[in-house]
C-alpha cells in the first residue's frame, strides 16, 4: 500500500498498446495504418481504439488498477463469468476524510471485459482541514490515472461530476460512462457513495442496458 500512494499523482503513463515491431495491414491500429500510409490518423478512430483496448486486455486493466493499490489477484472465473476485484482505503493514515474504494472488472469471456466499476465511499469524521480535504481528490486522481494508462480521459462531464461528488452520465467515443453519487445512510451529510461504471460497446451486461447514451 505504501508504494501505491505516490502513483495517485500520475495521470498518464506509457501506452499499453500500439507499440512494437512491424504489423501487417490486418492487425494495424489506426495510428500504425496512418503512419504506414503517410497520412494523418483519424482522431475518432484513434480514441475509439484506445477505449476498446481497455476492455480487450483484462491483464492490462488489472495491472493498471493495481498501480493504485487495489491488490487485484487477477481476472478469475466467477460462476459462468469472470471477475477481478480489489479494494483500497485512502489515505493510509486516518484523517478527517477517509475514502474506501473498490475496483471490479467483469465479463462473460476470459479475454474480454464487459464492465469496469470503481466505487468510492467518502466519509467524514471530525473537522476537515486543508490537509485532510485533499482526500476529496482521490476519486478524480484514480479515474484519471487509470484511464491515462490507456491514453484516454473521462471527459468534462464525468470529471466535473467526480469533483463535485454528483451523478452524471456520458458516452465517450461510444463507451457509456455513468457516475452515481448517493448519500451514505447514517453518516455525515457530506458522506457519499460514488459508483463509476464503464461499459464495453455491445456488452450484454445489465449496466449497458441502464446507462444513457
Amino acid at each position: 500500500m505504501r508504494a501505491a500512494l505516490p502513483l495517485l499523482l500520475i495521470v498518464a503513463a506509457a501506452p499499453l498498446a500500439g507499440c512494437g515491431g512491424a504489423h501487417d495491414s490486418a492487425t494495424r491500429n489506426e495510428e500504425q495504418a496512418a503512419a504506414a500510409e503517410q497520412r494523418a490518423p483519424d482522431p475518432e478512430k484513434v480514441m475509439a481504439e484506445r477505449w476498446a483496448q481497455i476492455f480487450a486486455d483484462p491483464k492490462a486493466a488489472v495491472a493498471a488498477a493495481n498501480d493504485f493499490g487495489y491488490k487485484v489477484p487477477g481476472y478469475l472465473p466467477a460462476g459462468k463469468d469472470f471477475e477481478a476485484k480489489g479494494a483500497v482505503t485512502l489515505p493510509e493514515k486516518p484523517k478527517a476524510i477517509t475514502v474506501d474504494s473498490g475496483f471490479t472488472a467483469s465479463g462473460a469471456a476470459a479475454d474480454k471485459l464487459d464492465t469496469l466499476v470503481f466505487t468510492f465511499d467518502v466519509r467524514h469524521k471530525g473537522k476537515v482541514d486543508r490537509e485532510s480535504a485533499e482526500a476529496y481528490r482521490y476519486p478524480v486522481r484514480i479515474v484519471l490515472g487509470f484511464l491515462g494508462r490507456f491514453q484516454v480521459g473521462p471527459g468534462d462531464t464525468i470529471l466535473g461530476a467526480l469533483r463535485r461528488r454528483e451523478s452524471a452520465s456520458a458516452t465517450l467515443h461510444g463507451v457509456p460512462v455513468k457516475v452515481d453519487a448517493q448519500p451514505i445512510a447514517g453518516g455525515d451529510a457530506k458522506d457519499r457513495h460514488i459508483t463509476v461504471t464503464f461499459t464495453r460497446i455491445g456488452a450484454s451486461a445489465p449496466a449497458n442496458q441502464t446507462q444513457g447514451k
